[in-house]
């Protein structure tokens, strides 16, 4: 990691926390994610693959969101891989591990932004994309929940939010998760800004866009790229 960058100190102070995370220490992992937060949001603001996509602060956020899931996923394996790294790259540092994971992070998230973007039908005013709709989500999501039989039963809304909410519980930070409860069983964007203290209703959208990013990503999860 470059001798400059402001929060060096405070990574390589983690390193501790990454082992015991590692070893299976989840209150470890849990102060890991708080000391990492900051610096890992400084990282990819600053990475090549969030330079040129006009990325916002959401966006940054969105990024370390998915980097702390996928270094909680699979009992930490991804933390685990570090343990198998670091003694491969002896004149390497925790902060270099985890500046090549956020890039490879960040990386994959422009990609999918870019390729969103593409896709995306152009409005038919030339005005904002349209809003999330809650009922096209609740109906994706009932073709591809795991069920035990293997089959998809007849599934109501109401069914289908349950379930798409104790599955979001384990992987949203609170406040996506409090956005996109409401959002599902019908709160206003106003009702959701003034809930969380949010400055608007623009800042909702944005909370429940990135959840719903969240929730699409991981019923179809691509594979993960690991600094190796």
């Amino acid at each position: 990691m470059p001798d400059d960058h402001p929060h060096e100190e405070t990574i390589l102070a983690a390193e501790p926390l990454a082992r015991r995370a590692a070893a299976g220490d989840e209150v470890a992992f849990k102060q890991l994610m708080a000391a990492l937060w900051d610096p890992c949001v400084a990282l990819v603001r600053g990475s090549a693959a969030m330079k040129g996509l006009g990325a916002t602060d959401d966006d940054a956020r969105e990024v370390v969101t998915r980097l702390m899931s996928k270094l909680e996923r699979d009992a930490h394996r991804t933390l685990q891989l570090y343990l198998d790294w670091a003694p491969r790259h002896p004149d390497k540092t925790f902060g270099d591990w985890l500046r090549i994971t956020v890039a490879n992070v960040a990386r994959d998230y422009g990609r999918e932004r870019r390729g969103s973007e593409a896709r995306r039908p152009a409005s038919p005013k030339g005005g904002e994309p349209a809003q999330p709709s809650a009922k096209r989500l609740l109906n994706d999501l009932a073709q591809s929940l795991p069920l035990e039989l293997g089959a998809r039963p007849p599934m109501t809304d109401a069914q289908t939010a349950r379930q798409l909410l104790e599955f979001a519980r384990s992987r949203l930070p609170p406040p996506q998760l409090v956005a996109l409860e409401g959002w599902l069983q019908g709160a206003s964007y106003e009702a959701i800004a003034a809930e969380l203290s949010l400055a608007g209703a623009d800042d909702a959208k944005r909370l429940i866009r990135a959840a719903v990013a969240v929730i699409r990503r991981q019923f179809g999860a691509d594979g993960d790229s690991e600094a190796t």
